[in-house]
């Protein structure tokens, strides 16, 4: 697991393995996200029973590849609600206990999935690029895109950054109803090259042409 800094307030911890990065993250970003567990305090036994019976099977380490979590997430985490921690949650926390919020963490095994995620983070952490993307979407009618990223488990409240991160970068076919917001899309890339740039983030993250999305199965 290795961190890197690469703009005030964002971070990128990049780990060897998808299995590595996905089970380091999940109460994280669970408890941000998650329709089931937003705001709640979980075991990882109670989550596994939770998506298996769902989803089917419990395939959360294969499905996820990019992880993005504010800094709010991990505030229960630090207040100990969350103990007994995992000791690859411990040594996550370990790198931000001294760090000023807000701040944003990004973690991925593989570049490709960076766009997305820095996407998110310029959401959080960038107030002007946060109102240029609301502005681009209120013309626009994204609700069977966010129908169906809540059926995939997403809460609601962060249904408009995703809706927002899915179309800067996408993963394979962006399915049906949305191919009619091939304009939006193209506002909201140009914002992002516009923002990213400015905050001499990797060039990589700001060329992509897309990277994966969040999840690639459920």
């Amino acid at each position: 697991m290795t961190t890197t800094r690469i703009a005030h307030g964002i971070f990128v911890v990049r780990f060897q393995t998808q299995y590595e990065l996905a089970s380091t993250f999940l109460r994280f970003q669970e408890h941000y996200e998650s329709s089931r567990f937003r705001n709640r305090v979980f075991t990882l036994e109670q989550y596994m029973d939770w998506y298996a019976a769902t989803f089917g099977a419990f395939t959360y380490f294969q499905d996820w590849s990019g992880f993005n979590v504010p800094s709010t997430a991990f505030e229960s985490f630090y207040r100990g609600l969350f103990d007994p921690l995992l000791r690859k949650e411990e040594r996550l926390l370990r790198r931000f206990r001294n760090e000023r919020a807000p701040y944003y963490v990004i973690g991925i095994a593989s570049d490709d999935d960076l766009r997305h995620e820095l996407a998110h983070a310029l959401f959080f952490t960038r107030p002007t690029y946060k109102a240029a993307v609301v502005a681009a979407m209120r013309g626009y009618d994204t609700a069977s895109l966010k129908k169906r990223l809540a059926s995939m488990g997403y809460h609601r409240q962060v249904l408009t950054d995703e809706v927002h991160a899915y179309l800067v970068a996408p993963a394979g076919s962006l399915g049906r109803g949305v191919r009619r917001l091939a304009p939006l899309q193209k506002e909201l890339r140009a914002i992002f090259r516009r923002h990213s740039a400015e905050l001499s983030l990797p060039a990589t993250a700001r060329g992509q042409a897309g990277g994966r999305w969040k999840h690639s199965a459920r």
